[in-house]
């Protein structure tokens, strides 16, 4: 199964004014010209963001209100902020008609308004004048630095910057491969037209990183690798281009590098918690989970109700076998977003991991019925194969590799379903070798990818590959001596190899790390071994 790349909540730990930035609201006639009021309000927001003395909701929180009838109050309380900003947008004729008004959450007052009549191409300096009514309303008291921030003139080409703020407009939809595309397409129109447009670079660097996420393509990868490095050339201020570098050294495995770009992008704005959630991330990938949970802590104390940092929070609590701990975090993500497919799709794992394939699969079924993404389509196919039903799972699986076909793991799903169905495993090979090719592009990428390694390792067992497939279980095992997917992946590999006592030595470990017995006992890749006294053996004890 996957989930999707999001106990007690933290309450804030600063007392600095809050608000949330909502997206202006679209008045023109045409449809169209949407993107110009949510691009406004991210760009406002962004620069809000850069002051250290403001909290500032994440977008991806306050946008979720964007076309909900919820008054300003209940925002207020869903995103934990004491002020909220919104406005809306026009175009009559040649000129923009902007209105924007800074509301108090709690009892609805009013602070401060104002309409501009502005032309095009003078709305980098209209963002930049709200940005600075807001700060003077609040009666923020700034440092040196972020008056530095706030008074720095931007000068883009029009054309550009339009360019530009219609790919962030396709960056804000579900990250879907045709949505990513049309991003990065008009990204590099941005560019074309204004070549030291450094945001221009980092959003065409978002959205190649989002392409290799799904797809693992190798050629995206090195692309949003330098794209990032040009964005960092033109303006070594930008905290999200270092972000967005310590995203790609993580994929690569180079990790303190990573560490270092994180950091940097802290030590520009330290109430980021984008920057704690890849220092999480890497942390947990150098296989330093305490670590870890302290910067996905840090994160939620920075902003508790920022969807993203419970959810990377209830992954990490899943991934390290906590799944008692992690279920209230998804809970709260789908409290505070009850429309999110993802919140569903974390909530469909945790029933899975508990042995509730049924309700795992409803959960994942309402998933994929908000947003059919490979994901989704894996999901419920994952919950059928553990079912037994591997026709079923088959064809939920393909559906997937539409979706994604250069992702890995579903050619080695789908490996997996034919082997165990009535087609067999001649069915079953090509399916894997493909899974094989690909992972190893990944591993070209991240030769210290443990969890690839593992999962390479049982691909190669299935085809019968001996040598491969013990030269990649022993790479991951050293990489990762906790972690219980490795140990798991090991023991299904071993299994498919005939190695019984070794694939149980595996389980065992695995199943002293937190992996679940439930899926163990359903799991077909270790019949061979259910038969067996000694399988039973390896039952964990009720406490």
């Amino acid at each position: 199964y996957q989930r999707s790349e999001q106990a007690r909540v933290a309450e804030p730990v600063t007392e600095r004014a809050s608000i949330a930035v909502m997206p202006f609201v679209n008045m023109s006639d045409v449809a169209d010209m949407e993107y110009l009021g949510d691009g406004l309000a991210e760009e406002i927001l962004n620069l809000l963001a850069k002051l250290d003395e403001l909290n500032v909701a994440a977008r991806t929180s306050s946008f979720y209100f964007k076309n909900k009838e919820v008054d300003i109050q209940m925002i207020g309380e869903h995103l934990g902020v004491a002020h909220v900003l919104e406005g809306s947008v026009r175009y009559q004729g040649d000129r923009v008609r902007v209105t924007a008004q800074l509301i108090k959450a709690e009892d609805g007052f009013h602070l401060w308004s104002e309409t501009y009549d502005r032309e095009p191409k003078d709305l980098l300096a209209l963002q930049d004048d709200i940005a600075r009514q807001v700060v003077n309303s609040l009666h923020v008291l700034l440092s040196p630095d972020s008056r530095e921030a706030l008074s720095r003139v931007t000068t883009v080409d029009p054309l550009a910057y339009d360019y530009y703020l219609r790919g962030r407009a396709y960056l804000r939809l579900p990250r879907d491969e045709a949505n990513l595309e049309f991003a990065v397409e008009l990204f590099r129109k941005a560019v074309a037209q204004h070549a030291a447009f450094a945001d221009a670079y980092a959003g065409l660097c978002d959205g190649l990183l989002g392409l290799y996420s799904i797809g693992r393509d190798v050629a995206y990868f090195e692309a949003a690798e330098s794209a990032c490095h040009r964005a960092l050339t033109l303006d070594r201020r930008a905290a999200s281009v270092y972000i967005a570098l310590g995203n790609l050294y993580r994929s690569s495995g180079q990790y303190d590098q990573a560490i270092g770009e994180f950091n940097t992008a802290l030590s520009l704005n330290h109430t980021l918690p984008e920057a704690h959630l890849g220092l999480g991330d890497t942390y947990m990938q150098k296989s330093d989970p305490e670590t870890a949970e302290q910067h996905y802590r840090r994160a939620i104390e920075l902003q508790p109700t920022y969807w993203q940092a419970l959810m990377s929070m209830g992954n990490f609590l899943f991934q390290v076998g906590r799944v008692g701990e992690a279920i209230p975090y998804y809970r709260r993500i789908s409290e505070l977003m009850p429309e999110s497919e993802t919140a569903f799709n974390n909530m469909g794992a945790a029933y899975f991991v508990t042995g509730d394939f049924e309700r795992a699969s409803a959960a994942w079924q309402r998933s994929l019925d908000l947003e059919p993404s490979s994901t989704a389509y894996s999901n419920v196919a994952s919950s059928e194969f553990f079912l037994g039903h591997y026709d079923r799972a088959l064809s939920l699986y393909h559906k997937a590799v539409e979706l994604a076909p250069e992702d890995y793991q579903l050619w080695g799903n789908l490996g997996d379903a034919y082997r165990h169905s009535e087609f067999g495993r001649e069915m079953a090979e090509p399916m894997y070798r493909n899974a094989i090719r690909l992972a190893e592009n990944r591993l070209r990428i991240n030769p210290s990818d443990a969890g690839t390694l593992a999962l390479a390792g049982h691909y190669c067992a299935s085809i019968g590959d001996r040598d491969r497939a013990s030269k990649y279980i022993a790479g991951a095992s050293g990489l990762a001596p906790e972690n219980m997917y490795v140990h798991y992946n090991s023991a299904t590999a071993w299994a498919a190899l005939g190695e019984e006592e070794m694939a149980l030595q595996a389980l065992k470990r695995a199943l002293a790390s937190g992996y679940p017995w439930h899926i163990a006992t359903a799991d077909a890749n270790l019949k061979e071994l259910r038969s067996g006294p000694q399988f039973e053996a390896l039952k964990p004890r009720q406490p």
